[in-house]
């Protein structure tokens, strides 16, 4: 005789009620639905995060003493020492290129290659060619006017709004400071104290120089480049450029593309305003550097005032890194560094040129 069988549990003998499942007994899984392919999306584009403030840069690295000698080598190069010509443009074209080729590679990684087409690039790339193929009198007196206003004046200045700081954590970092900073310094030392100019011009013969020789024929050429690029192939046309960081913020790549494209009026206006602010604030930069090149004791003033500039952001950078509740200065700042400039590079250049009038 079969053994006889337990009684069901109470919750067992419950009757189900029609079109629902017992809450005590599972009801058969449905098989899930086939998951969906998730559809392509563009890379995301995050900040440049070197320049973020953050306390894992003051932990010690290989870079501070590595980008301390760079810097101070530099300096002694173009200020203290004698060196020869060769070896001051060896030194800081190995530098300087050594730092681009970084960028280069990190910025195509971080899709913002295009970056390398904004003056600051551009006018780099002029000064260490003319380094090495503006001697002997191959070029002409007006191209390296030009290429030393666009390096005193444009580049230099830019430090200012950007309130570009002076910091040695990463090669990145490093390389935003050397590539707006440096170049005023390889500069003086040409114009001061190895390459001898036959005339010195006047203010208005310096900027037109430097106006028609480089920054007119850049500043059309990066202006069609931004107004056409939103109808070129996607890969192009989804990369981010400096004015982007402006007009287009924290955006991810698909959404610039699409604001770019579906909203161009927009779009267009932003980069027409963007650019045209460029070439004012260029403007201030030209006369500072016309100053500079016509006065000894301007130049150094204009260079001093860069210098403690970015002295300053770095010291806030660091300080905020170490206390993130602290609160940097907003992009107002940037523009009262650059009056304070003025206020000193101007009161320098009137006893100047009266006393050598």
């Amino acid at each position: 005789m079969a053994p006889k069988q337990r009684d069901a549990s109470p919750a067992a003998r419950v009757p189900p009620v029609p079109g629902k499942a017992s809450q005590c007994t599972a009801s058969p899984k449905e098989p899930p639905p086939p998951a969906k392919a998730a559809p392509p999306t563009f890379k995301r584009q995050t900040s440049i995060y070197a320049l973020t403030p953050d306390r894992r840069w003051l932990r010690p690295s290989w870079a501070f003493p590595l980008y301390a000698a760079a810097l101070g080598l530099t300096l002694l190069l173009c200020f203290v020492w004698q060196p020869s010509y060769e070896l001051l443009r060896l030194q800081y074209t190995f530098v300087g290129v050594g730092l681009l080729l970084y960028r280069v590679y990190y910025y195509a990684h971080k899709e913002r290659i295009l970056y390398f087409i904004d003056l600051c690039f551009v006018s780099s790339i002029f000064l260490i060619w003319s380094l090495w193929f503006c001697t002997d009198g191959r070029c002409s007196q007006e191209w390296l006017w030009a290429v030393y206003l666009v390096a005193q004046g444009p580049v230099a200045g830019a430090t200012f709004p950007l309130q570009t700081p002076l910091t040695l954590h990463h090669p990145e970092a490093f390389e935003s400071f050397f590539l707006h900073a440096s170049p005023m310094w390889i500069s003086y030392a040409v114009r001061w104290r190895w390459a001898g100019f036959e005339t010195i011009p006047s203010v208005g013969q310096l900027v037109a120089a430097a106006f028609w020789k480089i920054f007119f024929p850049w500043f059309i050429a990066y202006l069609i480049f931004l107004l056409v690029q939103p109808f070129l192939p996607d890969k192009i046309a989804g990369y981010e450029t400096l004015v982007d960081g402006l007009i287009l913020p924290s955006l991810t790549t698909e959404q610039r593309l699409n604001a770019k494209r579906q909203k161009y009026s927009s779009y267009a206006k932003g980069v027409l305003m963007a650019t045209s602010l460029h070439a004012v604030l260029s403007s201030s930069g030209f006369l500072a550097a016309a100053l500079a090149f016509q006065y000894h004791e301007v130049q150094i003033v204009w260079i001093l005032c860069v210098f403690m500039g970015c002295l300053i952001s770095g010291a806030r950078f660091y300080y905020q890194s170490a206390h993130p509740q602290y609160v940097a200065p907003g992009q107002l700042q940037g523009f009262i560094n650059m009056s304070i400039a003025w206020a000193f590079v101007l009161p320098t250049y009137c006893p100047s040129a009266g006393r050598f009038a």
